[in-house]
């Protein structure tokens, strides 16, 4: 199959689907579904497909750093929500995400310190995270906003994927976990149901990184001696358990 048409119905299709199981399920299961690597996922595919199966494992370092940088947008848009409207919201997050961002990319980490700091991170985040004041409200629903979802998330990954062999595997790692899926979740939550469910879908996206960087950081050691499908597959049913596990604990 083509591969702009594989990223053109594939990722509408991701976002469609992760946006009716919130819907379906409410923002804490919605948010460790949308955790899984659907989106960064299909990235780190795409750019094996197109780069070479060595530039896919190289950008895994750098996916450990935009992982970070995740982490901190999913807290400080938590905690802005409830003071600012979505747009300021969204762009005080994005500042704090560029600048993790910059600082860890500078600090050069390996893996496994990569890894483990990503852990403690999430953690430290869970418990700092802001708890919602009350339910999230009742929504209402935009006009074709699945549509937008789609596109959006859809554009991010084409503008990301396209610009690989320009940025090197560093940087094409470290925007692989981009909040392309985080920020059109948090943005439609924040605007159709309140600050509280954004804030409870941001975390639930968090709790799932836990499951999410270890599928990433499995790919180092399983792409250089299995199949992509293989090493995917397996890394996948690891990630889905523990965000079953990480579900029931917090």
């Amino acid at each position: 199959m083509n591969l702009l048409l594989l990223k053109l119905t594939l990722i509408p299709t991701i976002v469609a689907l992760v946006t009716l199981a919130i819907r379906k399920w409410g923002g804490k299961i919605g948010g460790l579904i949308g955790s899984m690597p659907w989106v960064a996922g299909a990235i780190l595919l795409f750019f094996i497909l197109e780069q070479g199966k060595a530039f896919g494992i190289q950008s895994i370092q750098g996916s450990m750093t935009g992982i970070m940088a995740l982490i901190t947008f999913c807290l400080s848009y938590a905690i802005f929500a409830r003071k600012f409207t979505w747009l300021p919201t969204l762009l005080i997050a994005y500042v704090l995400y560029t600048l993790t961002a910059v600082v860890f990319d500078y600090l050069r980490l390996n893996l496994m310190l990569s890894y483990v700091l990503v852990l403690s991170y999430v953690v430290l985040t869970l418990y700092l995270f802001p708890s919602p004041t009350a339910p999230p409200a009742d929504g209402r629903r935009l006009p074709f906003d699945i549509p937008i979802r789609m596109g959006v998330a859809t554009l991010f990954v084409l503008i990301i994927t396209g610009l690989a062999h320009v940025l090197g595997p560093n940087w094409s790692g470290i925007l692989t976990p981009f909040p392309i899926l985080t920020s059109v979740l948090a943005i439609f939550s924040h605007t159709l149901q309140g600050s509280n469910a954004a804030i409870v879908t941001l975390r639930g996206l968090v709790m799932g990184l836990l499951g999410f960087t270890t599928f990433l950081y499995l790919q180092a050691h399983w792409l250089p001696e299995f199949s992509v499908a293989t090493s995917f597959g397996m890394a996948v049913v690891i990630n889905a358990f523990i965000n079953v596990v990480v579900g029931k604990i917090w």
